[in-house]
């Protein structure tokens, strides 16, 4: 189904539903496609075009949803730009994508500094005094469109932007085609099908934001928004007590801080059926406050790309603790999987650096092909061509599987440190010692030496009250680890630097220890 479908077909179909729920804003379905007309008006009265893109810079919220979806009804192009980056970063998308039009929130007002310099045409707040063209006076001001582009299912739907550190920003490309092998887009049951669904809205800019807000819609559910941004623990747990929300979706360090949060035993939860959580590693400690804290709940661990689109693999981290197969926790689940979420499995493979298939135990790169991922990076022909080499998506992500079809994530291929000519996967190290009890946070990394060769570094995070001295994480990681694998140096910090998708930065990290050296030196 197209994007451009979903919520006319809807609509028709449960006018009266609630759609989204602001604060104390609400707006049901038919209110929705009104809403979204009448601003998609005024969109094609400042001539933009299918295949132009419009920018959306802000925290999520209905104004930037119907932005989007009025978008999506002219035929543009609609781009979330994550609205934690700094002013140089967001310039940076802007320059790639080049969109005719900028849709920005009251917390953005500092736009013209990126479109002061830029060929973008139209600046639109959400909300603005008087008649001045924005969300608001669209919506209070014009009659609704009345007829919708019809795209080509191969046309560019969304471009998302990967949370990257380093390097020219990519915009992913997906069509409608792929979007419609999401996961719970199941084309047999037509839209609208699951009307009591409650999803809490991510940030618009990530692959999952974008996921819940449009497989919401298409099943027919109603997309809460929280009060603010960056999303916090406290307001997820306050809102699933309030809505009584049945399945949540996490990504980051997110999943962690719910199952840390004080009281959280004492919190009306109960109501959870299923959790999903991905973008980071979870150690098995969380997992098991996870299942006392959630009683109720399906706990699953995704893991997917931007590029993927959707999920390449999910573990049931229920039944590893039934089946007492806990070494399964270390892995992403078998592929085969997603078939239970609705989803066309994704071909996976492990290749060595030919392309050529290796065997079953040994490290390589992750590679797979499916209907889901990605045409290619915008206006980016040649990272496309390293990224999707004979329609085979190349991940990046080095892992093996298991005799069982279990896969494992071990590290990002350009993540590895070599000791003595020796492989050192920074996953697997990081794992052990988040099994540590002092440790709350934990990033590996390897830092050049002096003269030749990396050292292994652990920059960590502790808990309250707790010290670790290196000896002491050393004798803890010989029962666990082979020798030249165990950090040589221990950096404890107050924090560890994130990107602005939740996800450790660890190119911020090793360059906040080579500053830490050079001084030192």
């Amino acid at each position: 189904m197209l994007l451009s479908e979903i919520l006319p077909k809807v609509t028709r179909m449960h006018p009266s539903n609630y759609a989204m729920k602001h604060k104390t804003k609400t707006l049901t379905y038919y209110q929705l496609l009104q809403q979204v007309n009448k601003v998609a008006q005024g969109l094609s009265k400042l001539s933009i075009k299918p295949g132009d893109r419009l920018a959306l810079l802000g925290h999520p919220s209905p104004d930037l949803a119907i932005a989007e979806c009025a978008a999506v009804a002219i035929g543009a192009i609609p781009v979330a730009i994550n609205p934690s980056l700094a002013i140089k970063e967001i310039k940076q998308i802007l320059q790639d994508a080049a969109p005719i039009a900028v849709v920005y929130d009251s917390d953005h007002m500092d736009i013209f500094k990126c479109t002061s310099s830029l060929n973008i045409i139209h600046t639109i707040p959400c909300k603005t005094a008087g008649t001045s063209p924005s969300i608001d006076n669209y919506i209070s001001s014009l009659s609704p469109l009345t007829e919708w582009h019809e795209a080509d299912p191969d046309d560019i739907a969304l471009v998302i932007y990967t949370g990257g550190t380093t390097g020219r920003p990519k915009g992913v490309m997906h069509s409608h085609r792929s979007i419609s092998y999401w996961s719970f887009m199941h084309a047999n049951k037509g839209g609208g099908h699951n009307p009591s669904k409650k999803s809490i809205v991510p940030n618009q800019a990530h692959l999952t934001g974008q996921f819940i807000l449009w497989t919401t819609l298409f099943e027919g559910g109603c997309l809460i928004y929280p009060e603010s941004y960056p999303l916090q623990a406290e307001e997820v747990v306050n809102l699933i007590e309030r809505e009584q929300i049945k399945f949540l979706g996490t990504v980051g360090l997110l999943f962690r801080d719910i199952v840390n949060l004080e009281n959280i035993k004492s919190r009306r939860i109960q109501c959870v059926e299923g959790i999903s959580c991905g973008g980071s590693p979870i150690n098995e400690k969380t997992f098991h406050k996870a299942r006392e804290i959630f009683p109720n709940a399906q706990l699953t661990e995704v893991y997917a790309q931007t590029e993927s689109g959707q999920f390449i693999s999910s573990l049931s981290v229920s039944r590893c603790f039934i089946e007492g197969k806990l070494n399964r926790l270390l892995s992403v689940g078998n592929p085969y999987n997603m078939v239970q979420w609705g989803q066309l499995p994704f071909e996976v493979r492990i290749v060595n650096d030919s392309g050529d298939d290796i065997e079953q135990g040994d490290i390589g790169e992750i590679i797979c092909k499916g209907k889901q991922m990605m045409l290619g990076y915008w206006n980016n022909p040649e990272e496309t061509d390293k990224a999707i080499r004979n329609g085979w998506l190349y991940t990046g992500d080095l892992g093996k599987y298991d005799e069982d079809g279990y896969l494992y994530l071990l590290d990002r291929k350009k993540d590895m440190i070599i000791v003595n000519g020796s492989n050192v996967y920074c996953a697997e190290v990081e794992e052990v010692l988040s099994k540590h009890p002092s440790i709350l946070d934990v990033a590996v990394v390897g830092v050049p030496l002096l003269d030749e060769g990396e050292e292994v570094i652990a920059v960590i995070t502790l808990n309250e009250e707790t010290i670790l001295t290196l000896e002491e994480l050393k004798q803890f990681c010989r029962q666990e680890i082979a020798e030249y694998k165990i950090p040589t140096h221990l950096e404890i910090v107050e924090t560890l630097a994130c990107t602005a998708v939740g996800k450790l930065n660890k190119a911020a990290i090793r360059n906040q220890l080579r500053l830490r050296k050079t001084l030192a030196n």
